[in-house]
């Protein structure tokens, strides 16, 4: 006779999702676990309070999956629903023949209707967060050799693609030398623009961090605009994005707020995890170990310019290079 064993809130459970979108859940923070073959791991398990489960659309279990299915009374999200705005997903007494809808696909909006679906299931939205505990968003200076090493990881979208291509601004410089105070306001503009929407910053062209703080100085940039801004080296941040992919974190409702579980080296940073309800979203510690978030110490607070899947989200299916510019020459005018 088994034992029952109750399933924690997270990580969520995965069976038969493509590839692609399994990297991207993962890269942007989402607790996950692939169910592999079949779903006999399952057996012995009870639904305590909530769990999903995400099925790709060309899954299909046999009988004795369903089942088990069925015994764990678990809520079943069928990815087919997210393939086109005509689609719908199918029911758990369908779940034995694949869907015609076409395969999955990890972009911006899938993760934003994932998230809607979620919460219509009982569940609450939580995440990694993308940076270190207290920090809402990153400056880089500098180079690092490990950049290519981290392209090679980050299959889904680069949070730091081409050197600063996302700055919609030209890098034109008048007067020989003069600053330009035009191009210095929209330089400012977009870093505060950036930060409000979670999104990370590299400027390669300034090699230290008292070089970066002249830049900010002479482009007059008020940094009670960008409160709890993490600024570090390049390198620094890819270490820390390396390290946050590895974590693995699970999650369980209690009856005064949530118990994390991390396992994972911290290597001197601090991780967070990101609470959303509708747009309005929470920041919170999770130390190693076994650590207790009670609810009343969850300050929520509206986020409407950042996306809930984070920056990995944010970008995807976009084509990272489709605005070059030259931030050399850009910071070079700025901070003259």
């Amino acid at each position: 006779m088994s034992v029952s064993r109750h399933l924690p809130e997270y990580p969520i459970l995965l069976a038969g999702v493509a590839t692609p979108v399994v990297k991207g859940l993962r890269e942007m923070g989402l607790p996950v676990t692939e169910l592999h073959d079949d779903l006999a791991q399952l057996s012995g398990y009870q639904l305590s309070r909530w769990n999903l489960l995400l099925v790709g659309s060309q899954k299909t279990f046999n009988e004795q999956d369903l089942q088990i299915l069925s015994h764990c009374k678990i809520p079943v999200i069928d990815l087919s629903e997210f393939t086109s705005k005509s689609a719908s997903g199918r029911a758990k007494n369908e779940l034995g023949t694949a869907s015609r809808t076409d395969i999955e696909q990890f972009h911006s909006q899938f993760v934003i209707q994932l998230k809607e679906r979620l919460q219509q299931t009982g569940g609450a939205w939580m995440r990694v967060g993308d940076y270190p505990y207290p920090y809402q968003g990153v400056i880089c200076y500098g180079e690092s050799a490990l950049r290519k090493e981290f392209r090679e990881f980050s299959d889904v979208m680069s949070p730091l693609p081409t050197p600063l291509d996302f700055l919609h601004v030209k890098s034109e410089s008048e007067g020989h030398g003069k600053p330009d105070t035009e191009m210095q306001r929209k330089l400012r503009v977009e870093l505060v623009s950036r930060y409000r929407q979670g999104l990370p910053v590299s400027l390669p062209s300034v090699t230290s961090r008292e070089e970066l703080n002249l830049l900010f100085q002479n482009i007059n940039l008020d940094r009670k605009q960008i409160p709890l801004v993490w600024v570090t080296s390049l390198e620094m941040f890819f270490r820390w994005w390396n390290l946050r992919h590895q974590l693995a974190v699970s999650i369980s409702r209690t009856s005064t707020g949530w118990e994390t579980i991390i396992s994972s080296n911290f290597k001197g940073f601090w991780p967070s995890l990101q609470i959303w309800k509708g747009q309005h979203s929470a920041t919170v510690s999770i130390p190693q170990g076994v650590n207790e978030i009670r609810d009343e110490s969850i300050a929520f607070v509206s986020n409407p310019e950042r996306h809930p899947g984070g920056f990995t989200a944010h970008w995807a299916g976009l084509n990272s290079n489709q605005l070059p510019v030259d931030f050399k020459k850009l910071t070079a005018s700025a901070a003259s």
